[in-house]
């Protein structure tokens, strides 16, 4: 299952674009802009793919503007994907160009939830999940299948 997280501009960008380079880093197989009223979309893939490597910058909901995108696909040398939404799901053309569909989730509030949010979705045959951009987030997918049972804690009181 690929994870992508959607990231919004906030009230420190310095934060957002380090929030994009440890999930890249992480693993996440993308980054996610949606489209919204009170951001420019490509303007924020444009950054995003100024500070990531690996990443699929993926852009949905945006007003199409041809000579834009022709630029942040270079930029992005090539990672720039366009979605497009269909309720809580989105199609997204995979490296080969074939469609996927990814889910957009709420992040999980646990591990459990994580795990069974994994199961479902590839049962339903999503190839991806989408969550919003979360501290939580950066450690689901550094360590998906880690259980939290705190063995550490057990050692530490005997």
């Amino acid at each position: 299952m690929k994870i992508g997280a959607e990231l919004r501009l906030g009230r420190d960008v310095g934060e957002l674009l380090a929030d994009a380079r440890a999930l890249e880093s992480a693993g996440a197989d993308s980054l996610w802009v949606l489209a919204r009223d009170d951001q420019d979309p490509w303007i924020l893939a444009a950054a995003l793919a100024a500070t990531t490597w690996r990443a699929r910058l993926v852009v949905v909901g945006a007003i199409d503007r041809p000579e834009t995108r022709t630029t942040l696909d270079r930029l992005s040398r090539g990672r720039l994907v366009i979605g497009e939404r269909t309720g809580d799901a989105v199609a997204v053309p995979d490296t080969e160009g074939v469609s996927e569909r990814w889910a957009l989730s709420p992040l999980p509030a646990g591990r459990d939830e994580w795990k069974t949010l994994r199961a479902n979705r590839a049962a339903d045959g999503f190839a991806g999940i989408v969550l919003p951009n979360d501290p939580r987030l950066l450690d689901l997918v550094r360590n998906p299948d880690v259980e939290d049972d705190r063995q550490d804690m057990k050692l530490a009181f005997g």
